[in-house]
């Protein structure tokens, strides 16, 4: 497909449907590319602040846990005030890509089911 999309075989990599993760920018497949842009030490750290994260989640309280509380706040918008959806409005032509990029990462995290 990348052939007929215009693009050099030689210069694309391959990697079968069934391996996990594809569409995760913290799997082998996602690390690659910004290990590749930004270098490996950038997605080191990078990837420590996803454990950091997944620490939080796993050991905080309830009161205190942001991916718990942020996950409420969307229960309570969608389901009590009626808001299907959410606005990202960025303020600089830098961050054209990032609403794009949190709605990847929203489906991800809904299991692709929007």
């Amino acid at each position: 497909l990348v052939e007929k999309f215009g693009i050099d075989p030689n210069n694309a990599f391959a990697f079968w449907d069934w391996v996990g993760g594809r569409y995760s920018v913290y799997s082998a497949v996602g690390v690659l590319p910004l290990s590749l842009q930004y270098g490996f030490s950038v997605v080191e750290k990078f990837l420590k602040g996803a454990s950091s994260i997944d620490q939080h989640f796993k050991s905080t309280s309830l009161e205190e846990n942001i991916p718990v509380l942020l996950g409420l706040l969307s229960v309570w918008n969608v389901s009590f005030l009626g808001y299907p959806a959410r606005a990202i409005l960025p303020y600089s032509q830098a961050l054209e890509k990032f609403a794009p990029h949190i709605q990847q990462v929203s489906m991800e995290s809904n299991g692709k089911g929007v």
